[in-house]
């Protein structure tokens, strides 16, 4: 599978927001480092979301929330080529936001760690969380996945069990959003692997949940580490996709640097 890692500049080169059919790029920031662009990122924000932004009561919050929102109207902005602040979106019946006439879009953060993950079209979703000790791990496996998964990771060597519970966590989040039913879908009633190393993938969904979102085999996943000390998932319904990543540089204006690996 092809991969592009791409540090990306303000001033926008047309390869860098067109999407092509078929490719779910996904942007990645670090929060902590864009916070001189605060000012301009509460500029794009349309009235309702300065609401939003204003209610939370640690100033932390209200600042993740502004930049998070921004960057997501900037990058949808360059990628129609409209106004960022212009954008209106939809918000479905779960309350998931989307533009009437695309692109496909979904958004994550873990504190100060940002993924926003864009296609031409289709069923997409992101998640991203920081690599850590999970503190009962084992027990909330046990009340909330799916039998298959508390199987693989009581398998586990505790060394390995927290990155294991996180590759469960972000996979099935990046599941679940890019379903598009809801994110109280039940975690037990379907199965993602969990073990490190293997490659990403689901295992199963149960009968009850295949009107709505079909098979395993209808669905991709894919992984991705680009921020250090996170690790983020990636969903999309459908098989043949290409995933690509940029990195989101903290002056936001760098000059472009391309990197390519093979996995």
């Amino acid at each position: 599978m092809h991969d592009e890692s791409v540090t990306v500049p303000t001033g926008g080169h047309a390869d860098d927001y067109g999407l092509a059919p078929g490719v779910v790029r996904v942007w990645f920031a670090d929060l902590a480092g864009l916070s001189a662009h605060k000012g301009a990122m509460r500029a794009l924000l349309s009235d309702d979301e300065l609401e939003r932004a204003d209610r939370f009561l640690m100033e932390r919050l209200t600042d993740r929330f502004i930049l998070r929102r921004g960057l997501l109207r900037l990058l949808l902005g360059r990628c129609t080529g409209r106004d960022p602040a212009g954008l209106c979106f939809d918000y479905g019946t779960h309350g998931k936001p989307a533009l009437s006439d695309g692109p496909a879009f979904n958004l994550s953060d873990s504190e100060d760690s940002l993924a926003i993950a864009v296609a031409a079209e289709g069923r997409i979703g992101v998640d991203i969380e920081r690599l850590r000790p999970i503190e009962s791990a084992d027990g909330i496996a046990d009340r909330f996945f799916h039998a298959t998964e508390c199987a693989a990771l009581r398998a586990l060597g505790p060394e390995r069990r927290d990155e294991g519970f996180l590759l469960a966590w972000t996979r099935k989040e990046a599941f679940i959003k890019a379903a598009g039913v809801g994110l109280s879908m039940p975690l037990d009633q379907f199965a993602v692997e969990v073990t490190p190393g293997a490659p990403p993938a689901l295992l199963d969904i149960d009968g009850r949940l295949r009107g709505d979102v079909g098979v395993p085999t209808d669905w991709s996943l894919f992984d991705r580490r680009v921020l250090p000390g996170t690790i983020a998932a990636v969903a999309a319904h459908g098989t043949g996709w290409t995933v690509e990543t940029r990195v989101i540089d903290s002056s936001l204006s760098p000059p472009l640097t391309r990197k390519r690996s093979l996995r």
